[in-house]
């Protein structure tokens, strides 16, 4: 049974000189708080600085102002190889000269642990992620995810208090990393381990974790569950890195209730969860996800036309104009639903449950 314990990151900064630049922070005040068997991804595009974090909590980079804490203990000073972490890598790292047995049994031998009891943890470790008699094999003799399982097996065999992921994904195929995400997350759960994992892919996140932190610049711009990032962003930033969204113009023309009635489009679009200190004149951006806007054949009180198609399978992609707007719009395909053609007049409609609004100064 794996001892894992909670993370604190608390105002951690990482600057780095640039010849060209100056003084560049690939960190600034960033804190987290990660609770004891908790799956937390820091997502964001590349050079937000989720990877920085990410190696700061290993101890591989030490922060230039704040403190992190596993636990109670503060191993802000403490090297990487005396925090007791299992940090997977983007290419796996994997020793190519050492059989699998070997790779996986190397922080055991590290520590100095006997032979008898090395045999056993790396049997029940292998077994465990699928690779039971692999352990005569070589890393060049297996495939890409076989090889992120040998990665996987050698940073839990140890035991850590918390388990680190680099864009472990990255290197594999599609397929194959929607098959090792839900493995890595069904592993997790059971081990029931302190987990930090780093992605730039918004589906990856979604699918594997707890909370997400959102990185921009640097910073944690919002952190929340999937479905609060995905339904309430906070900024046109998040909005548009969480998956796909049109955000239109709108302008406040009161209250029904607490829900607020904006008009957008040429119609009153009712909003159920408006900002704080939202008053009628304000203008806004309405938060439009693409498979939440509903689209009928004909006319109606937000008309729209037809740009174009795309046939996706399980779902078709409609690019449509409406006004001075392009939205795009997702429609299931249930096999039975009606398909609109390029140049057809459509209807649109948008559910006062599906709309979020963003107000001023939410560009960040």
């Amino acid at each position: 049974m794996m001892a894992a314990t909670g993370i604190r990151v608390e105002g951690v900064s990482k600057r780095y000189t640039h010849r060209v630049k100056g003084e560049v922070y690939a960190a600034r005040e960033v804190s987290l708080e990660v609770r004891t068997g908790e799956f937390v991804t820091l997502l964001g595009p590349s050079g937000c600085g989720k990877t920085t974090t990410l190696r700061m909590i290993a101890g591989f980079e030490r922060p230039d102002e704040g403190r992190i804490l596993l636990g109670d203990q503060d191993v802000t000073g403490v090297p990487a190889n005396r925090r007791n972490i299992g940090f997977v890598f983007q290419n796996y790292a994997l020793f190519p000269h050492l059989s699998i047995f070997e790779n996986v049994a190397y922080g055991l031998r590290v520590r100095n642990e006997p032979d008898t009891e090395i045999r056993r943890q790396v049997g029940a470790v292998l077994d465990l992620v699928g690779l039971a008699g692999y352990e005569r094999q070589f890393p060049a003799q297996l495939s890409g995810g076989e090889q992120q399982r040998v990665a996987l097996a050698r940073a839990i065999v140890i035991r850590p208090r918390v388990l680190l992921f680099d864009e472990p994904l990255s290197n594999l195929d599609a397929r194959l990393r929607v098959q090792m995400r839900h493995e890595i997350r069904d592993l997790q759960q059971r081990l029931a381990i302190t987990t930090v994992y780093v992605t730039h892919d918004q589906e990856e996140a979604m699918a594997v974790s707890d909370r997400i932190a959102v990185m921009s610049e640097g910073t944690i711009v919002q952190e929340g569950s999937a479905e609060d990032l995905y339904h309430r962003p906070a900024s046109e930033f998040v909005a548009r890195f969480i998956g796909r969204v049109n955000l239109v113009a709108g302008r406040v023309v009161g209250f029904l209730g607490e829900a607020l009635q904006v008009e957008a489009l040429g119609a009153r679009v009712r909003v159920r969860e408006a900002p704080l200190g939202a008053r009628p004149g304000d203008t806004l951006r309405l938060v439009l996800r693409p498979e939440a806007i509903g689209l009928s054949a004909g006319s109606g009180s937000v008309s729209a036309t037809v740009l174009a198609r795309t046939f996706l399978g399980e779902k078709i992609e409609y690019l449509v104009r409406c006004g001075n707007e392009t939205l795009h719009v997702t429609r299931h395909n249930t096999g039975g639903g009606a398909i609109f053609a390029e140049g057809q007049a459509v209807a649109l409609r948008f559910p006062d449950g599906d709309v979020a609004v963003l107000g001023p100064g939410s560009e960040a």
